[in-house]
């Protein structure tokens, strides 16, 4: 007759973690606020992430980490990002000029396309085109963070 061992720790607490994934309910994480605060906070929030990346990439160009590719990565990184908060900022501005029958929604009320109708409009759809802006900037910091781990970009040694 053979006896079963005890269950390692790490299975227990996996087992434990996936259980509680699927029972998991509603988090409430989100706080919506109607208007004016809600927005106005964001734009704050844009503006402190703004200026804390142009701080950042302006320490770092002032330092001696700027002889460094991967330093000079991580500021280019962050100057887009402050170009994105800008860019970002402008597109929720523009969002409050477009009439609320321009957008077009979804069964559940969620904007789903706007209607180009006016100049407004299509400034709007632009400056919301902002990933094209903020995926370059977190490819630099992500290429930066590997090129100051050591690690490779493609390893050609077989495993």
């Amino acid at each position: 007759m053979r006896v079963s061992q005890p269950i390692p720790l790490f299975q227990a607490l996996s087992l434990i973690l996936l259980v509680q994934l699927f029972c998991a309910g509603p988090a409430h994480a989100i706080q919506s606020h109607g208007p004016p605060e809600g927005i106005y906070v964001h734009l704050i929030g844009h503006v402190l992430y703004g200026l804390a990346m142009l701080g950042f990439a302006i320490r770092i160009r002032l330092s001696h980490l700027a002889a460094r590719k991967s330093w000079q990565l991580m500021a280019l990184g962050a100057l887009i990002l402050t170009f994105w908060n800008g860019w970002a900022f402008i597109a929720h501005v523009l969002a409050t000029h477009i009439p609320a029958t321009d957008f077009i929604t979804n069964k559940q009320g969620v904007r789903m396309w706007v209607a180009l109708h006016t100049p407004v409009d299509w400034l709007y759809y632009i400056f919301k085109m902002d990933h094209l802006i903020c995926v370059p900037a977190i490819l630099c910091i992500y290429l930066a963070l590997r090129r100051m781990n050591g690690t490779p970009l493609i390893s050609l040694k077989r495993q």
